[in-house]
């Protein structure tokens, strides 16, 4: 009986002085986690309930297609930058050449791709190129070509229901432009 009592307290003491242990560990951590800083980033999350569903689903297809034609938005964008440049530094002769073999050059690597777009994928494309460049897609084609491919153009897009003359006015394209404040860094990576 004695034997179990003597090994009972020492179980006893055992556990009494594991137990003292670990509290003793818990506050030494408990101390360490209050020193370090945690800092917890949220990301704004935004969450649009449009009264009209057709906008919902304009606007869900506005993000996808930002997303298909980013890519080439500026790619056109360098590019018409540097053709205005070449423009007003070359000589006619040597602009159209550049001009020509510039545009020989985007074919070869983009015609495929630009031809697969959608009529949507399309429309936006104009939309953000007269957003980016400040002018509509006529008055592009008429500077860096000249005004008969841009009249030929303009019949084409009238005929898939866009005005190439048409400026881009954010009031006007309010869907579009939430679709763009929505992808923030993506659409404008230099923010």
């Amino acid at each position: 009986m004695i034997r179990l009592s003597v090994i009972g307290i020492m179980v006893f003491a055992l556990h009494t002085c594991v137990s003292a242990q670990i509290i003793a560990n818990a506050r030494k951590d408990s101390a360490r986690r209050s020193a370090i800083d945690t800092t917890i980033v949220l990301h704004e999350v935004s969450n649009f309930v449009f009264k009209d569903p057709k906008d919902g689903q304009e606007y869900a297809r506005d993000i996808n297609n930002i997303r298909v034609v980013l890519p080439y938005v500026r790619i056109a964008k360098h590019l018409y930058a540097d053709v205005k440049d070449r423009k007003q530094s070359d000589t006619k002769r040597q602009y159209r050449r550049y001009r020509k073999d510039l545009e020989k050059e985007m074919r070869e690597k983009f015609e495929k791709e630009v031809k697969d777009l959608t009529i949507s994928q399309g429309k936006v494309l104009f939309k953000l190129l007269g957003r980016e460049t400040g002018q509509n897609s006529y008055q592009i084609i008429k500077e860096c070509k000249n005004g008969f491919t841009a009249w030929t153009y303009q019949i084409v897009a009238k005929h898939y229901t866009y005005d190439l003359k048409q400026d881009y006015d954010p009031h006007r394209e309010w869907i579009l432009e939430m679709a763009i404040k929505y992808l923030g860094p993506e659409y404008n990576p230099d923010l």
